[in-house]
């Protein structure tokens, strides 16, 4: 089931080049950052609710107790990360054969991959489905398209701006 959110935050955003997970096996994917009091946390249980309720989702999933929730929150599960505050997040994932799209507001590619990164605020189209596997079961959450809104500050790394040199710290004789 195909779900477009609202304004979410982008964070540990790998959708330029695919990252090993933690099984060793390279994907795409990001951390979506949505505001608690976001549009985007009633269109997400809506989407739950419906897949639920789709026949083919109970035949997979059968009963729905001890079932993986996708949708999580950031005051419990990253208590010491200013960015999760007061959010809920998802985390969305694609293979490596199956690059998202990544778009700017206008909707362009977006190919130069500073242009895209974690802080940035964005909408992602995402893909719910169920899965039961290996004793696992829940709702899976696939990542197909990325949309760069506006900016924000940057998360996880320190950027280097013009600003920061000094070049009263470099003997003329230096460059020679």
């Amino acid at each position: 089931m195909k779900m477009v959110t609202g304004l979410v935050r982008a964070s540990y955003a790998h959708v330029f080049e695919p990252k090993e997970d933690l099984n060793g096996t390279p994907k795409y994917s990001i951390s979506l950052i949505i505001p608690k009091d976001s549009n985007t946390v009633g269109i997400y249980k809506k989407h739950v609710r419906e897949l639920l309720d789709d026949p083919d989702t109970k035949r997979i999933l059968g009963n729905t107790k001890g079932m993986w929730e996708p949708l999580r929150d950031g005051d419990e599960d990253r208590p010491d990360d200013e960015a999760y505050k007061n959010a809920y997040f998802i985390n969305a994932k694609a293979n490596a054969d199956h690059r998202p799209k990544v778009l700017d507001h206008d909707r362009n590619e977006i190919v130069d991959t500073e242009d895209f990164y974690s802080g940035c605020w964005c909408q992602a189209v995402l893909s719910l489905y169920p899965f039961n596997k290996n004793g696992k079961k829940g709702i899976g959450v696939g990542l197909l398209a990325v949309r760069k809104i506006k900016d924000g500050a940057a998360l996880g790394g320190t950027a280097v701006t013009d600003n920061d040199w000094d070049d009263s710290l470099v003997d003329i004789d230096d460059l020679m």
